[in-house]
């Protein structure tokens, strides 16, 4: 019922929104030469620049005037809207953060900033990364579903999140604050532009944000500080240039103790977080990279880029005595007794029904002492030759990667490296009066620690007529061991072999109503055999209990539909709105298959944007169908989010936006147990100098 009434009021705004939009159509009415040129996007994360609807493959495209609209705090936020994607967001500004692309974990997902793969080998996803970027440093951001191992090698089953942080291209100069909810506070400046030197021209652009916010519980707080610059001289011919990008954040955090898992119904979970004034996960990230880009003729360019990645991650939990109070959910509770199904040993589990301090000193408590630091890097080497003439592209390179990871503190202390070596040759060609594009990639990939990888794709996107395209790729990919699985010193097993894994993809893009109505559905079916696992039952002389290490041999799939579209009811007016469902399903060793945890079946946006001369208003519904919980028992609630962004240009130098999230106070559950920020509103104001 919650949903329908929901909805409800989206939709009565949608009629009365068509019924303004009617009453200036006519003289406002978007002509197909304007809707077209909005449609002509170039994708670059392909590496073969080309128009998204050429792609035998979906893809999305974010760019910077989108970002801004939306008046967005993080880059969760901006995922969130499209096909596909969900998180686990536990709890408000830049706490723990889960992503999922088609059902399929975060270590599927490759993430490129500015060409350079920032996934950690020791850990293979980003971590919280995306909670913590700042959107205003952001050029664009380009989705693209499926894997695309051919051209990005390991890691990206579920697809690739190419980010372009900003260039001199768009030149402004501005400073900018905001304040809001949970006392968020963000300073921005930023200075982009250009100047001619000798026969080019040199580009340049610096954008800085400091942002400190508090949160929902008592003592925890989010801090971050993110620096971006970029500098590139283009000629006609010969472009160099170097990108930096340095982010340094800080959260403290309520940590959730709660019911383990068998739970046989929701009645039977309790949970609670305990704010604790010492304990924070830190994250810096630099991402370095220098390229150098040349036209040979008009046909032919090659480019040279190396890069850098260095992430330094630390989680600390320091042992120190009183940490808070909590009401005991039963009667009669005694530190190490069963409750039913439950053994009560939590680190913050207090006996009795009376409020009582968890107190060091009581030796019946079992606080522990987490000290835990990673670091993280990689340097990159990518050599790329580029041929783009009428009707064919093709592209092939060359790629050497040298990886690292280190871990320290309380959970023992290792150290590896890892090198690899990469060939790949990706083409497109144009046939039958180029309504068929043929695509095709092939790589392979060498790695120093445990041995070679072939993977290959083939592709096909065929205009039927000027307004319908069909569409349809097959490929395989894979997920080499992390570093951590490969040589931790007590769980590690250097003999595991990558996951591997098949998608095949069909889809179909089809407009009507002279272009103002775009459409755009896509089937996927993945398959990803041999997972890596962490195996309890594994005899392992180094484990303290003789047991447990990771181990290859579970399996995963997920099959699905994404439907998107937009609808340009006026010049001004824009209705959008997309619809994922999703039936991923996991098998461990010895197991059957069953439902993958924290996926909705089920999810959905329907937004509206309205854009006339200095305003830009934009209400949006998300819908999130409901998920089990980590352990697989039981099911967390459905919700419907509506959002509120606007920006408002006054005269030449001001920019005035607001963003409000949940405005009807919705009850949300994306991680059961973490409490939610609830109405949630950001107002910020920038002076273009």
């Amino acid at each position: 019922m919650a949903i329908l009434k929901y909805f409800t009021g989206v939709l009565v705004a949608a009629g009365l929104s068509c019924f303004s939009a009617s009453l200036f159509a006519d003289e406002n009415k978007v002509s197909v030469q304007e809707i077209t040129t909005l449609e002509k996007i170039i994708v670059v994360g392909s590496k073969i620049p080309k128009e998204a609807v050429e792609l035998t493959q979906s893809v999305t495209v974010i760019n910077e005037q989108d970002i801004e609209n939306g008046a967005y705090t993080d880059i969760t936020e901006v995922l969130r809207k499209q096909v596909g994607i969900e998180f686990k967001q536990s709890g408000g500004p830049g706490q723990y953060n889960y992503l999922k692309l088609r059902g399929l974990s975060s270590s599927n997902v490759l993430v490129v900033i500015d060409g350079v793969k920032i996934n950690k080998p020791s850990s293979g996803d980003t971590g919280n990364l995306l909670s913590q970027l700042d959107p205003g440093i952001i050029e664009s951001i380009e989705i693209l579903r499926g894997p695309q191992a051919t051209l990005y090698g390991a890691n990206n089953s579920a697809g690739v999140i190419s980010i372009t942080t900003k260039s001199g291209h768009t030149p402004s100069a501005k400073i900018g604050g905001e304040l809001g909810s949970l006392g968020w506070r963000k300073q921005t400046g930023s200075w982009r532009d250009s100047s001619d030197l000798g026969q080019g021209k040199f580009f340049y652009s610096l954008n800085a944000s400091d942002t400190d916010s508090d949160n929902t519980h008592e003592y925890e707080y989010f801090e971050d500080t993110s620096l971006q610059a970029k500098f590139s001289f283009e000629t006609e011919f010969l472009a160099l240039g170097v990108n930096v990008l340095d982010v340094d954040n800080r959260f403290g955090y309520a940590e959730l103790d709660e019911a383990s898992s068998g739970l046989d119904s929701r009645s039977d979970h309790w949970a609670y977080q305990t704010p604790d004034p010492e304990q924070y996960s830190s994250n810096s990230e630099q991402v370095y990279s220098l390229f150098a880009k040349q036209q040979l003729t008009d046909s032919l360019s090659h480019k040279f880029q190396i890069s850098q990645m260095k992430n330094r991650y630390s989680n600390i939990d320091p042992d120190n005595g009183l940490l808070g109070v909590h009401l005991a959910t039963v009667d009669g509770i005694v530190p190490g007794s069963v409750v039913g199904d439950v053994l009560y040993i939590y680190d913050r589990r207090y006996p009795g029904i009376e409020l009582a301090p968890l107190d060091l000193n009581d030796p019946a408590n079992t606080i522990s002492d987490t000290r835990a630091f990673h670091e993280d890097a990689s340097d990159q080497y990518n050599y790329d030759l580029l041929y783009q003439s009428v009707g064919l592209n093709v592209i092939g390179g060359v790629e050497h990667l040298v990886r690292s990871a280190h871990q320290w503190g309380s959970f023992g202390e290792s150290e590896s490296e890892d090198s690899q070596t990469s060939l790949y040759l990706n083409s497109d060609i144009n046939v039958f009066g180029d309504s068929v594009v043929l695509a095709s990639g092939l790589r392979y990939d060498d790695y120093e620690s445990w041995g070679e990888q072939t993977t290959g794709n083939i592709g096909v996107s065929w205009a039927i007529t000027d307004q319908t395209t069909i569409y349809s790729n097959v490929g395989n990919s894979f997920a080499p061991a992390t570093m951590s699985q490969l040589f931790n010193p007590t769980y590690g097993d250097s003999n595991l072999t990558p996951e591997e894994g098949n998608t095949i993809e069909l889809g179909i893009r089809q407009s009507a109503f002279n272009n103002q109505l775009k459409v755009e559905a896509t089937y996927w079916n993945t398959n990803i055999d041999n997972i890596i696992y962490y195996d309890y039952s594994a005899p392992n002389p180094r484990a303290a209990v003789g047991f447990g290490q990771y181990n290859n041999g579970a399996k995963s799939r997920s099959s699905g539909v994404e439907l998107q579209a937009s609808y340009f009811l006026a010049r001004s007016l824009t209705l959008h709105g997309n619809y994922t469902y999703t039936d991923s399903q996991t098998k461990a060793v010895g197991g059957d298959w069953e439902r993958t945890v924290q996926v909705a079946r089920n999810k959905g946006n329907l937004g509206f944007t309205f854009a006339e001369n200095a305003l830009t208003l934009a209400l949006h519904a998300y819908y999130s169908g409901s998920r089990l919980r980590w352990a697989g028992d039981v099911e967390m609630k459905e919700y419907v989010r509506l959002d509120l962004s606007s920006t408002y240009q006054i005269g030449d130098r001001l920019l005035f936006s607001t963003r409000v999230e949940n405005i009807l106070d919705e009850d949300i559950e994306e991680g059961l147990g973490y409490e939610e920020p609830g109405i949630y509103a950001i107002v910020g104001l920038d002076y273009y100098l």
